[in-house]
């Protein structure tokens, strides 16, 4: 991947990314589900949010694994903090994704229930108002599950930087 960017670490500058992505797609779900004429003006936008967010993590926990590696190489021990910031990362990056997935099925869902129309929908599948509804809050679990695995990864990552060993 790459380790600088700048001249600065990209780690430290990659976590923004899901940092601010992922609770901006969660709060997009929790609107559009709260207030449904939204969904044809933010629908898509609020995945793209989630998907990149995603891409985020993984951007993320590949430049932290590149960084915790130069330190290793420069003779630095890694503390049992940013150990434990690594793994929260992995289960960030999984969560991440679970997250854009529910959320891009529950798009898909809508638009297909919409082009479709309700009538043909009912026939198709038992009652897609309650469908759309479960993918909705799926996603809004799901989503509020990544931004707070993503809150204390990034704590325990800045705990790590400032810790006195």
């Amino acid at each position: 991947m790459f380790e600088t960017i700048g001249g600065l670490p990209a780690h430290p500058l990659m976590v923004h990314i899901p940092v601010v992505l992922l609770p901006l797609a969660t709060i997009g779900i929790i609107a559009m589900t709260i207030r449904p004429r939204l969904i044809p003006h933010f629908g898509w936008l609020t995945v793209v949010l989630a998907g990149i967010g995603f891409v985020g993590t993984v951007l993320a926990a590949g430049t932290g694994e590149e960084l915790e590696d130069s330190y290793r190489a420069a003779g630095y021990e890694i503390s049992d903090t940013l150990k434990d910031h690594g793994e929260l990362g992995e289960t960030v990056r999984l969560l991440a994704a679970l997250f854009f997935v529910v959320l891009l099925a529950w798009m898909l869902f809508i638009r297909w229930r919409n082009k479709a129309g309700e009538e043909a929908a009912t026939a198709k599948v038992r009652k897609p108002k309650q469908i759309a509804l479960v993918l909705a809050v799926v996603a809004i679990l799901t989503g509020a599950v990544a931004t707070v695995a993503m809150t204390l990864t990034a704590h325990n990552g800045a705990k790590s930087v400032w810790e006195q060993d």
